[in-house]
């Protein structure tokens, strides 16, 4: 069954979900632009020493690697409820009375 206070909450989750991966992509970028390599070369320079970076910074930098695709399969799942959602929706309204598209 659809409501709309269904859809506007999956919505919100679908908007929140790409701020979220907008933001760990660009700090991704961001560190990746810093240091001239992705999170595996860097931590295997680290642990080197052939670079600086706290462990702090690392174990961040680390998160944000195995967050990004976590959050791109919420987006992902939200955004399939939304369309299984619309498709239902489309159905109910065709079966109300008036609404025959025969008429």
């Amino acid at each position: 069954m659809h409501t709309d206070e269904y859809e506007i909450s999956l919505n919100r989750e679908v908007q929140h979900c790409v701020h979220v991966i907008k933001k760990i992509r660009a700090s991704l970028l961001k560190r990746e632009q810093q240091y001239g390599m992705g999170y595996g070369p860097a931590a295997l320079a680290a642990a080197k020493g052939q670079i600086q970076i706290n462990a702090k910074s690392l174990a961040q930098w680390e998160d944000d690697v195995l967050a990004l695709p976590q959050w791109e399969q919420r987006l992902k799942e939200y955004r399939a409820a939304l369309a299984v959602m619309r498709i239902s929706a489309g159905s109910d309204e065709k079966a109300l009375p008036g609404k025959n598209s025969s008429s």
